[in-house]
């Protein structure tokens, strides 16, 4: 068998590759099995074993905190196990575990709220725990000239399964409430999640690691990207995600309260709203890389940061499915052109043997912020009333607060509106959009291929579990 080489990476057999690319693409879709009737139901779950709307709210962004802070964990992990893969696997089985109380409470049909934080912050802490070492491993794995073909294909069969998957689990939970055993459901979709992950991780164990430990990666202070040169480059567009991330939690984790319990929506039509948001991202993603590989990731951030302004504010016009789930799949796309923007921009900006370092550390702080934001979200909507118009006023708050961070938009980058308006309004309506979209970006110690769309582990960051206006 012939062998394959790349610049800066061992020798691999074709067969070795081929085999490691057909376990990378099974990961992905366990992985969404996880996520599709596991993590995204966090919020549903806490709300059926009684844990009111406010603290349910705060259940999808508190336990990111303990994630993040064990982020920075993970370069000594990788020091000591010598190896990227062993830290990644190590992490994924202990994500495994995580679900165990899950599956006895949903059992039992009843769960201290202290319990239920102390279990997603392990959950969010072990996920996120394993981001950077894998996204440096992963880079190390895929051959730079197959990662566009490779990526767009992975992506697909994992947003298929998920899509599948959250569909399933709120047919399932509509029927299991009819039956008066809703929690006896969770239980069940609980263990499958842990199955799949514990299967996800044996994938992991299957897969070659290349090179064990990336050359000349050394940590750098994150204070370095907040003054001097590296600010103008990459700093400035850390400050600006910090704070539409502080702005957008304020509404963020009330969203599905707001479905479950104030509109009373059937888990099926939860369901299908969370499918929206996905759908409109794959719909888009075609014509979001062409954009941005003709106009620039400067100007694609402006359609994404703009976008997003009003998309919390009008969730108060109608509670009309219809339209809410038309909104999801406005907010799909904006959010896709944000996060592909905002995530080539710094790869662009951040060298790569610097990357892990300071995205670990903006992780925390970006953990912070969503900390910060839902509770403040938290304490308006206490003070407000906890009702119909308490709702409405977070989703006009946060609404008013992103326009502040246009500011911030206009020092990270400043766009031709005489060149891409035209482009906008004529060229892309051509551009039929086909499937095969992409979700996450990779951060890798690698350089990237400047043809290869951005990707990576569902959820590695944080997922997209929720409507997030």
């Amino acid at each position: 068998m012939a062998s394959i080489t790349r610049p800066g990476l061992p020798g691999r057999t074709e067969r070795v590759i081929r085999r490691d690319l057909r376990l990378s693409t099974t990961d992905a879709m366990l992985f969404s099995v996880m996520m599709g009737c596991g993590e995204a139901y966090f919020v549903a779950f806490a709300l059926a074993v009684g844990l009111g709307e406010l603290w349910a709210g705060l259940l999808s962004s508190v336990p990111l905190l303990a994630g993040a802070l064990l982020q920075l964990a993970s370069p000594w992990g990788v020091q000591r196990f010598q190896s990227q893969k062993r830290w990644v696997v190590l992490m994924s089985g202990l994500q495994a575990l995580s679900f165990v109380p899950l599956v006895i409470a949903a059992a039992l049909g009843a769960m201290p709220g202290w319990l239920l934080f102390l279990t997603v912050g392990l959950y969010w802490a072990f996920n996120l725990g394993s981001g950077p070492a894998w996204n440096t491993w992963i880079g190390t794995v895929v051959p730079a000239s197959i990662r566009p073909r490779y990526f767009a294909s992975r992506t697909r069969s994992a947003q298929s399964v998920l899509l599948v998957t959250l569909i399933g689990a709120g047919v399932l939970l509509q029927l299991g409430e009819r039956a008066g055993s809703a929690t006896w459901v969770y239980s069940g979709l609980f263990l499958l999640a842990a199955l799949a992950r514990m299967a996800s991780t044996w994938c992991h164990t299957r897969i070659s690691e290349p090179v064990p430990m990336p050359p000349d990666s050394r940590r750098v202070p994150f204070r370095a990207f907040l003054k001097g040169p590296k600010a103008v480059s990459g700093g400035r567009l850390l400050l600006y995600m910090l704070c539409v991330q502080a702005c957008v939690q304020v509404s963020g984790p009330f969203f599905a309260p707001y479905m479950l319990e104030n509109l009373s929506l059937p888990y099926t039509a939860f369901a299908g709203l969370l499918c929206c948001s996905y759908i409109g991202r794959v719909l888009a993603m075609p014509l979001i890389g062409r954009f941005a590989k003709r106009y620039g990731a400067g100007s694609l951030l402006w359609i994404g940061g703009l976008g997003i302004l009003p998309l919390s504010v009008i969730w108060v016009v109608s509670d009309s499915i219809w339209y809410l789930a038309g909104i999801q799949l406005l907010a799909g796309v904006l959010w896709g052109c944000y996060e592909v923007a905002t995530m080539l921009l710094l790869l662009d900006s951040i060298p790569a043997n610097e990357r892990t370092s300071v995205l670990t550390t903006q992780n925390v702080l970006n953990a912070l912020t969503v900390v910060l934001g839902a509770a403040c979200g938290a304490a308006l909507f206490a003070a407000l009333g906890q009702d119909t118009r308490a709702y409405h006023a977070l989703f006009i708050i946060s609404g008013v607060l992103r326009v502040g961070t246009v500011v911030l938009l206009i020092r990270v980058h400043k766009p031709d509106l005489r060149r891409i308006t035209p482009a906008i309004t004529f060229r892309t309506l051509g551009v039929r959009p086909q499937f095969g979209g992409i979700d996450r970006p990779i951060i890798a110690s690698v350089e990237p291929d400047p043809d290869a769309p951005p990707n990576g582990e569902p959820g590695s960051a944080g997922v997209a579990d929720e409507p997030r206006g």
